[in-house]
């Protein structure tokens, strides 16, 4: 089976059937033939692999043991008869060896011998040239001059011998070099600092010319190691020759050149090593000097000079690795392209900052931080031949930092406009060009825009608390920047959403990802909750401004004086901003049923029962403060109790009526569950009562008649109760006549529990025989119900 099917596939790649059964013969001789070819490519290509194992060999030091590969597969030289193939089935399986390549393994005992000794042996070595030394100088054995002589030369000699090695035994030669390096660094150091036998910038000088000699020779043995030796010793020669002097144009002078040399370094070499060193060791030079020796005005200038240098040396070093070794960019070196912007950034602003004006040039610094990026985007965009994720990461720090400068140079509203219309461009540019990093980098643009607008509400509409007595209290309602502010924010998010529905094959996230959804549905929330709260806050500035306004100072009946104000203000304006949510929802139950989304509708619904919810307990309750002021006539003689302390019960009744009727209508589409349906059912049977409760008191009030709500209530209760039993058993719902039961259940506690405490026999017979003829009359019903249910049944 495992021979037919191999030659079945051989034969439907290559031929039809048909065709095959026709011209076997001519098949089976080509297929020869390409077996033939491919044997002798294989032949070729394992010579090939011998000569440049070979030539590695060579290139490797005598200690390391030569690669091992097989022996190259033999010729093919099929030798089969035309007559074997009389049937398809026939063909014997060709076995076809491949080239197996073995690699070098390294036992311990290599390792240890040829790479561990080495190094530990030259340490050894170095020390105990310390050790010598140190006893030389103790027991006075050699005169300085001597010791120093002598040190050169044997840090001469271990280099010469490394030299002499290079050829044949590269690894080893390294080692040896390095060691011969750390030798003159110390001699060098050791002849200024304990003999002064040399003076300081002669010591300088021969400091700079080893670290310039190891660089080179890191170059010529094309080793990193090498070069983080040199580099090590170069940055502690400032560290050791020290002498307190504070020059610190000197030693930034020297970091320079030496970041110089990295810089050159990483136009030829690939050592990612290095150039990480050397951004550690000069940003952590830095920061020692700022935090230590820094003084402001003295050094300010100094400081912005010699860090702008060095970031520009790390930045072009990064885009030369980029862009010379056309490289992806890696989480790496995203973390050190951000670390050296925002260190050079932060350390520029603390400079500036420092100043006694410098605050008026901190938004110019910020910008002229994102030229330095957009001159790198361009540089990236000239030299690539497509464009990579370098460039957008490149072209989104100029974004960032342009984001930056609007809070740092404006102030207010400004911060807010720039940054939404800032959103709303990235948007536009990523999804109508297909950049996906735009679009990507515009969803953070729309968080600041957001939150920036959240604190803008903050600090421009102050509660009524927060008035001062000498503060302007002109406020004009919509005509104003803030509420202009809200507005861009909201077009701006509705201009993003039409973006959306123009291009909707090109989002930057994939159609079925969790982070595509949160982006369709969360940017027109925001809308949602930008519109909505734009217009809440001018109409609770509104009142909160005519509440501060009606400030008075009242004389007390003991000559004591104190503020008073409009209470009724306040009331109005929670009314008012239910009757707000109310039409709100209405609006976006209109857009909803425009537009029919399930995620859409369920948020409907829950924005309707929190309006409705909110009316039956905050508004009530001031509808019922607004009733007592307008009955009791309080402060009259300051401030108007009019009829609008009543009437406007009613509007606010009208505006909820029809988010009763929404949510009924929402909860009977096909996507909300029979569990959600008996909810609202509830839902809107509990907020019937509750409007009715609150209407039978308000009039109950309105006719002067006291101390009744209590038995009209409980009356009102058991007749709904005894309703909801009849509409239960009429529409078969189980849900509704349950809560009928709750009612009544409730009505009776509340009975007994509240109601009789204080009221007179003949009202507590009313009560009871009222209460008790509607429990019989729901017994009735539901047990004739029931029986008929049964028969029906039977």
């Amino acid at each position: 089976m495992g021979k037919k099917f191999a030659i079945d596939a051989i034969n439907e790649y290559f031929y039809p059937l048909p065709t095959l059964m026709e011209n076997k013969d001519k098949v089976i001789q080509e297929l020869f033939t390409r077996l033939e070819q491919l044997s002798r490519q294989q032949k070729v290509f394992q010579e090939e692999i011998q000569k440049l194992q070979q030539q590695l060999q060579v290139l490797r030091s005598s200690e390391a043991e030569p690669v091992s590969v097989s022996k190259p597969s033999e010729t093919l030289k099929p030798e089969l008869k035309a007559q074997t193939f009389a049937t398809p089935q026939s063909v014997p399986a060709q076995k076809i060896s491949q080239p197996v390549i073995k690699k070098a393994k390294a036992p311990w005992e290599e390792f240890i011998g040829t790479n561990l000794l080495n190094k530990v042996g030259i340490t050894v070595l170095v020390l105990g040239i310390a050790f010598g030394v140190k006893y030389s100088i103790d027991h006075e054995l050699i005169n300085p001059l001597t010791r120093i002589i002598l040190g050169y030369l044997l840090g001469i000699i271990l280099v010469g011998i490394a030299y002499r090695l290079k050829s044949t035994h590269a690894g080893f030669s390294a080692v040896l070099l390095s060691g011969g390096m750390a030798v003159l660094y110390f001699v060098t150091y050791a002849a200024y600092s304990f003999y002064d036998l040399l003076p300081q910038p002669m010591a300088f000088v021969l400091m700079v010319l080893l670290t310039g000699f190891t660089v080179l020779a890191a170059v010529q043995y094309n080793l990193e190691v090498i070069g983080i030796i040199g580099l090590v010793g170069a940055y502690a020669v400032p560290i050791l020759l020290s002498d307190g002097s504070g020059r610190v144009v000197i030693l930034f002078s020297y970091i320079t050149i030496i970041n110089t040399g990295i810089l050159f370094l990483s136009f030829k070499k690939y050592w990612k090593g290095l150039y990480y060193l050397a951004f550690i060791l000069t940003w952590l030079t830095f920061a020692s000097w700022y935090a230590f020796s820094f003084e402001s005005g003295e050094h300010t200038a100094i400081s912005l000079i010699f860090s702008t240098i060095f970031f520009l040396i790390f930045y072009t070093a990064f885009l030369a690795y980029k862009l010379i070794r056309r490289e992806a960019l890696g989480r790496l070196d995203v973390v050190c392209m951000l670390l050296n912007s925002f260190i050079y950034f932060g350390y520029g602003y603390l400079a500036l900052d420092s100043l006694e004006n410098g605050d008026q040039y901190l938004g110019l610094f910020t910008v002229l931080t994102a030229l330095m990026h957009f001159a790198g985007s361009v540089i990236i965009y000239k030299t690539q031949e497509s464009v990579s994720d370098i460039f957008y990461f490149v072209a989104g720090m100029v974004l960032v930092f342009l984001t930056i400068a609007v809070p740092v140079q404006l102030e207010g509203n400004w911060v807010t406009l720039v940054w939404a219309a800032e959103a709303a461009l990235l948007f536009w540019i990523g999804r109508s060009k297909g950049f996906a990093t735009y679009e990507k980098v515009s969803y953070p643009m729309i968080a600041l825009a957001f939150l920036s607008l959240l604190q803008d509400w903050s600090n421009r509409y102050p509660d009524f608390y927060f008035y001062a007595y000498d503060q302007d209290l002109t406020f004009r309602i919509f005509l104003n920047v803030q509420f202009l502010t809200s507005m861009v924010v909201g077009m701006s998010m509705v201009f993003i959403m039409w973006v959306t529905r123009q291009y909707p094959g090109r989002s930057a996230f994939r159609a079925a990802s969790g982070l595509n959804n949160v982006v369709l549905v969360g940017i027109p929330l925001l809308a949602l909750v930008v519109f909505y709260g734009g217009f809440y806050k001018e109409i609770e500035a509104f009142w909160h401004n005519r509440y501060a306004a009606s400030r008075l100072t009242i004389n007390g009946s003991e000559g004591v004086e104190y503020d008073q104000y409009n209470t009724s203000l306040l009331n109005f304006k929670v009314v008012w901003l239910i009757i707000y949510s109310a039409i709100f929802a209405g609006f976006f139950f209109l857009v909803q049923w425009k537009f029919p989304k399930p995620l859409f509708a369920f948020a409907c619904v829950a924005m309707n029962s929190l309006v409705l919810f909110t009316f039956i307990t905050a508004g009530l309750l001031a509808l019922s403060d607004l009733r007592s002021a307008f009955l009791e006539q309080e402060l009259v003689e300051y401030y108007s109790r009019n009829g609008w302390h009543v009437l406007i019960r009613y509007v606010a009744i009208l505006a909820m009526a029809p988010l009763l009727w929404y949510n009924w209508k929402l909860v009977r589409q096909e996507y909300f569950k029979a569990e959600a349906r008996m909810m609202e059912d509830l839902f809107f049977h509990f907020a019937v009562l509750a409007l009715l409760s609150s209407e039978l008191i308000h009039w109950l009030d309105m006719a002067r008649v006291e101390n009744t709500f209590k038995l009209s209530l409980s009356i009102l209760w058991g007749t709904y109760a005894l309703f909801l039993i009849v509409l239960g058993l009429a529409r078969d719902q189980k849900h509704i006549r349950l809560a009928a039961i709750i009612l009544f259940a409730v009505t009776l506690l509340k009975l007994f529990a509240y109601d009789m405490s204080d009221m007179s026999t003949i009202l507590k017979t009313i009560v009871m025989i009222i209460l008790g003829a509607l429990l019989l009359t729901a017994s009735f019903i539901y047990n004739k119900y029931k029986r008929s249910a049964a028969n029906e049944t039977q």
